[in-house]
């Protein structure tokens, strides 16, 4: 299956510029050349209330199902997320990005340590990504691990939130889903975070794909951010 790239990219403190999008894998031998956009940076609006606490501040890292290519960046489910629960959310999601597979960015999930530390997240939630497909497993264990801990150390009192690999509609997932959605599980864990398998939000819904059957619509980025609302409050992670 071949898959392609998105486009997002911002700007945040410490001078570390990140092209800010995401983008599902493709197999060594056939990934296209990145193209990527600058736009600004920003957290997602959060309801305005009179009284009450402050929004809670969220950091997000994946890749473009999560940064919601070919769409508009509030389409995206973190901003669908930040938009109705109590949050101001940042999305650190990198076009080709994972753990092991850098993106547009430059970096894998690891280089985004420093914008997650710059911007003091209450809550960090991070999802393993079929751009590590094709790597070696112990690397894809490895190189999770290290992320995970980085950021663990760098923000010690920070929750850590791990979801497992997202597929497109196809309800017959690669086995690679299973090798990084594990190593992210164990490393998650490792640092008294929460893993959540959110399964296959996607699977037989052809009608939530968009034409090149990897990224969501509007729609089906609507169903990963009900999937993902839903699991946060089942764990306690969000009222």
């Amino acid at each position: 299956m071949i898959l392609g790239r998105s486009t997002a990219a911002a700007t945040v403190s410490l001078g570390l510029a990140l092209a800010l999008t995401a983008c599902a894998a493709e197999p060594p031998t056939a990934r296209p050349a990145p193209t990527f956009s600058e736009p600004e940076l920003s957290a997602s609006p959060s309801p305005t209330t009179s009284s009450g606490p402050p929004p809670m501040r969220v950091v997000t890292i994946g890749d473009s199902l999560m940064s919601g290519f070919g769409l508009r960046p509030e389409q995206a489910w973190p901003a669908l997320l930040g938009s109705r629960a109590h949050l101001a959310v940042t999305n650190l999601a990198c076009a080709g990005g994972g753990f092991v597979v850098p993106g547009d960015c430059d970096v894998t999930f690891s280089g985004f340590v420093p914008a997650a530390v710059a911007l003091q997240p209450q809550l960090i939630v991070i999802e393993s990504s079929s751009n590590d497909f094709w790597e070696d497993d112990d690397e894809i264990r490895m190189d999770t691990a290290d992320a995970v801990k980085a950021l663990h150390e760098a923000l010690p009192d920070t929750h850590i939130v791990g979801l497992s690999t997202i597929w497109n509609d196809d309800p017959d997932v690669p086995d690679d889903t299973a090798v990084t959605s594990d190593a992210l599980r164990d490393a998650v864990e490792a640092v008294d975070g929460t893993f959540i398998d959110i399964g296959q939000p996607l699977a037989h819904h052809p009608d939530w794909m968009q034409d090149d059957d990897i990224h969501p619509t509007p729609r089906g980025q609507r169903a990963i951010e009900q999937t993902v609302m839903s699991a946060l409050q089942d764990d306690d992670i969000l009222p």
